[in-house]
């Protein structure tokens, strides 16, 4: 019986993104010294970018527990990151999204974006990191469904317009 570890599984998703890389190498020594690789989009995935206020209503909290639940629930385990200096969610998804993607309030990162991408190994509970994974990608070539990224969007929109309707009267 094969058994694949935590570590095992980093590993081969770790490979899997390095693929994103133009430079694997320096690639690699950027998730040693900073965490976060600068990895380009729409080759083997892409990101849907998304403005953290659209995901926290949607999760209907701002407990990074509950919102990271949430995520995997709603996302089917599709892998997600955040970046807290600038406030944006990434959703990882497959590279032929943006052909049709157009949802309000968020982007979809074309084949000439590049993305910091943290290592598979730095989630959530790593509080000092800039950038951490809320649901890691569990195995290469996982990602998110573009339509279940599309329906959280679209459920935190109209919770924070019912929000702002309340708040101005």
């Amino acid at each position: 019986m094969l058994v694949h570890t935590r570590v095992d599984n980093e590993l081969d998703v770790a490979e899997w993104l390095l693929r994103a890389a133009d430079d694997p190498a320096r690639a690699r020594a950027e998730w040693q010294t900073m965490d976060v690789a600068l990895l380009r989009c729409g080759v083997h995935f892409t990101a849907i970018r998304v403005p953290a206020a659209v995901v926290l209503a949607a999760a209907r909290s701002e407990d990074r527990a509950r919102v990271d639940e949430f995520l995997a629930a709603a996302l089917h385990g599709g892998p997600v990151f955040v970046d807290r200096q600038s406030g944006r969610y990434y959703c990882l998804v497959p590279a032929s999204t943006c052909a049709t993607w157009w949802v309000p309030d968020t982007a979809c990162l074309t084949g000439d974006s590049f993305l910091g991408v943290p290592h598979p190994s730095i989630d959530s509970g790593r509080y000092l990191a800039r950038s951490s994974w809320c649901v890691p990608p569990y195995r290469p070539e996982a990602v998110c469904q573009a339509d279940a990224v599309a329906k959280i969007v679209s459920l935190g929109r109209f919770l924070l317009a019912g929000a702002k309707e309340t708040d101005d009267v």
